[in-house]
């Protein structure tokens, strides 16, 4: 797999696999749900937050020496309050309405992401964003060796098997009925085995409650 899963986070992978090679991405306007949603499962991975029901506290604010995860850290321990209430994953969704654009950012400084500057009609911005194959193919043959039953998931894997699949990704990405059914059961906390921590299986259940991230439509 080379570097990659240390080079990119959770969400930076989400929002790898919405864009196409074409340099389209695949849209909607809820595409934020899914990318924030990426991001606390990166927090609940690194051990800096907790699931509680559906709802998720803070453990350690911590600098990350990532822009994204300090700035969001900050924001959240602002809403927790002095007392580190936990906060409704639902409700914490709907605030990060840049998180999408933010990790595009964050892709295309890493070269993961080539921009081709384009306008329609000759005045509107109509830029498209070329992943890298490699990386993404790479992503994309872990997530159908699992969706096989070929890969038993980790915590990072599983997380996002379920983000892929609670989005409505899988369509997009072509999986199978067979595979795609096996991603449900992972987001459903089935047959997860003993790689999957704790934590991410309650990340897991908090999920259930997120509404579809993406409708499936080209961009």
């Amino acid at each position: 797999m080379g570097e990659y899963p240390n080079l990119l986070t959770l969400p930076d992978e989400f929002v790898l696999l919405l864009h196409k090679p074409s340099g389209s991405h695949v849209v909607g306007a809820n595409s934020n749900t899914g990318t924030a949603a990426a991001e606390i499962g990166e927090l609940v991975l690194r051990g800096r937050m907790a699931p509680h029901g559906t709802a998720v506290q803070l453990l350690d604010t911590a600098s990350s020496g990532q822009p994204w995860m300090d700035q969001l850290l900050a924001q959240f321990q602002q809403v927790a309050g002095r007392e580190n209430q936990p906060v409704e994953l639902g409700w914490w969704l709907q605030l990060r309405s840049n998180a999408f654009l933010a990790h595009r950012a964050v892709l295309v400084d890493r070269g993961v992401l080539r921009v081709e500057r384009r306008k329609f009609l000759g005045l509107l911005p109509d830029d498209r964003y070329h992943p890298d194959r490699s990386i993404r193919g790479a992503l994309l043959a872990e997530l159908h060796g699992l969706a096989r039953g070929e890969t038993p998931p980790d915590g990072r894997l599983a997380l996002l098997a379920a983000l892929v699949h609670r989005s409505g990704l899988d369509h997009a990405l072509g999986f199978e009925r067979d595979q795609r059914t096996r991603l449900r059961a992972v987001a459903d906390r089935e047959e997860l085995g003993d790689h999957v921590p704790t934590a991410v299986t309650a990340m897991l259940r908090a999920m259930t409650t997120i509404p579809a991230a993406i409708p499936m439509a080209g961009g």
